[in-house]
């Protein structure tokens, strides 16, 4: 089956589904599928031509080597003594609404 026609087959099925639960279903199985993809092909370009920009056909990247700075903020108020009082004083918390499909 070529790219195309997974693609045509793949909006068939969501356009048959009549149900939000199984539609989100379906398209979240695309949509992790879609970032592996992604994910391989960054790797690639990233490895065939390096730092810079480069050109395909129609559309450009930019690839560049990008440095990370992680705080672990647990770590640091023990380490520093802070209290359980001192850490709630300091902390703030919210609600949101997390949908999660399932087989």
């Amino acid at each position: 089956m070529t790219a195309v026609q997974a693609t045509i087959q793949a909006l068939a099925t969501v356009e048959s589904l009549t149900n939000d639960i199984d539609t989100l279903a379906v398209l979240d199985r695309q949509q992790k599928a879609l970032a592996a993809q992604v994910k391989t092909l960054k790797d690639n370009i990233a490895n065939a031509y390096g730092e810079g920009k480069h050109r395909g056909e129609k559309y450009g990247v930019t690839v560049s080597l990008c440095n990370t700075t992680k705080v672990d903020y647990k770590a640091l108020l023990a380490e520093l003594g802070a209290t359980p009082e001192q850490i709630a004083k300091h902390t703030t918390t919210g609600a949101s609404i997390r949908v999660t499909s399932t087989n």
